[in-house]
């Protein structure tokens, strides 16, 4: 199945040449999405199988492709309405990328082979430029070659730190880069070698994650993107970068460095938080304000897994919820930008008086985003918070005063757009069609219903990753609420 997953997939990529008209493109985009959710639910069916030697369906690819099937779906929806008007060539590029990035997530979360999980995040790279780049501006053409050289030089350390860690442990030589190998020959290796490599590794696939160091480059492509894009970069892209480490993380995390690599994810994390809560504050954009509160949920992530097997359930929680939450937001900002003409925070003003329904998702989804009740991140940062306070209270406090910060920075700019003087009199802008909402609305609903109840089968899929027993989190949170 899944060999003709990707052949069909590359298959409806170059249909779009072939049929470039609008609704022709736009069929054969929507069957690629419909061939991902066919194949998604034939993964789950067929749990734990290995196809192609290199790729299996164990519960962390099943996860982060359900995410990926939903995220697709609704940025195609939001993307219909950006590309309405532009030429057949460009369109035709913008949906092969699209439709090739999907296919090469996929490749991600499912290869069960270092080696093989790098060339897939490279693709990503290479198909994701062309969306990074479709207003064909200068900003935009500068944040994509940008994009495209640090991400491959992120890539290019992250494989010098795979190459590392082969020759050191000897299984190179052998030609067996699973992470299955990887993991047994990892605890023969020289710790000065295995924790060069860790850091190599960490420091370039950080371009994927979003985190310090390599950061910047994810906030530029979430600038200059059509918003549906940034959805997905800062959601789908992210996931990638984080099951692509997370493979190397569980190779790495039971060796003799184990207790090293949670300090270096701590240190890691802190720094990331500390970089959200100073430049949110200093952001003038409202994606560039979304897109540091990616960094800030990818440090948590980053410091929920120093935490043991606990903590991974709490990152996987976390990114999951993200994914549905943050994506809904740049949705919204989309309409907004079409209302109010700008994304700059002072030239925005009065969304509330311009676009009513609008502002109210806009406020719900910065309500859900800064973790406040009934928002499902309030669960994971809860749990994450309670486990910082029972096992290190210095780092309880740093990560809770940081958090207040950002939620200050996101808050307070958000409600100047939402409720602040109307910068955009005499301009009336465009007015959003209610089936623009719908995404929005779902994926926030599904926000806060989780926040209180965890369907059995994704509960299954966070405890088969992280390896807690059942109950370990629900009783202590559901007593609470």
């Amino acid at each position: 199945m899944l060999a003709i997953y990707f052949i069909s997939g590359f298959l409806l990529a170059g249909l779009v040449f072939v049929f470039p008209r609008k609704k022709s493109v736009h069929v054969i985009t929507l069957i690629a999405i419909l061939l991902q959710a066919s194949f998604t639910a034939y993964a789950f069916f067929h749990r734990g199988e290995t196809e192609l030697t290199y790729f299996t369906f164990d519960p962390l690819a099943l996860l982060f492709q359900g995410i990926l099937v939903i995220i697709s779906s609704a940025t195609f929806y939001h993307t219909i309405n950006y590309t309405k008007t532009i030429d057949h060539l460009n369109r035709s590029f913008f949906y092969a990328s699209f439709i090739v990035l999907n296919l090469a997530l996929t490749g991600v979360y499912a290869s069960n082979n270092l080696v093989i999980t790098w060339i897939f995040i490279e693709i990503t790279t290479l198909s994701v430029a062309y969306l990074i780049n479709f207003h064909r501006s200068k900003t935009s053409l500068e944040a994509t070659w940008k994009y495209i050289f640090v991400c491959s030089v992120g890539i290019a350390l992250a494989y010098i730190g795979i190459l590392f860690a082969g020759a050191a442990s000897g299984i190179a030589s052998s030609g067996n880069m699973s992470f299955a190998g990887l993991k047994s020959a990892f605890l023969d290796i020289n710790p000065i070698y295995l924790k060069i490599a860790f850091i190599l590794i960490l420091a370039g696939y950080s371009s994927k994650l979003e985190v310090f160091p390599l950061y910047t480059i994810g906030i530029d492509a979430n600038y200059v993107s059509p918003a549906p894009v940034s959805a997905f970069l800062s959601t789908a892209l992210v996931n990638g970068g984080f099951v692509a480490f997370f493979r190397i993380f569980e190779a790495m995390s039971g060796t003799i460095i184990g207790i090293w690599i949670n300090h270096v994810l701590m240190i890691t994390g802190v720094l990331s938080l500390l970089v959200a809560a100073i430049y949110v504050q200093k952001a003038t954009n409202l994606k560039r304000v979304f897109a540091y509160s990616t960094v800030e949920h990818m440090g948590l992530v980053l410091i929920a897994l120093s935490l043991g097997k606990a903590g991974i359930y709490i990152a996987l929680l976390q990114i999951t919820f993200h994914s549905l939450i943050k994506s809904g937001l740049f949705y919204q900002t989309g309409i907004l930008h079409r209302v109010l003409r700008s994304y700059k925070l002072v030239k925005s003003g009065g969304y509330l008086r311009m676009n009513a329904i609008g502002a109210v998702i806009l406020f719900t989804g910065v309500v859900l985003i800064c973790a406040v009740p009934p928002s499902a991140l309030f669960r994971s940062e809860f749990l994450l918070l309670r486990e910082l306070g029972l096992n290190n209270v210095l780092l309880f406090i740093i990560v809770a005063l940081l958090l207040t910060f950002i939620f200050y920075g996101v808050f307070q700019k958000n409600m100047k757009v939402i409720a602040g003087e109307q910068a955009h009199a005499g301009e009336p802008g465009d007015k959003p069609a209610w089936s623009e909402y719908i995404t929005q609305v779902i994926l926030f609903s599904a926000a806060m219903v989780l926040c209180f109840y965890i369907p059995s089968f994704l509960d299954d899929l966070f405890r088969s990753v992280s390896g807690i027993p059942d109950g370990s989190f629900n009783s202590i949170f559901n007593t609470l609420a």
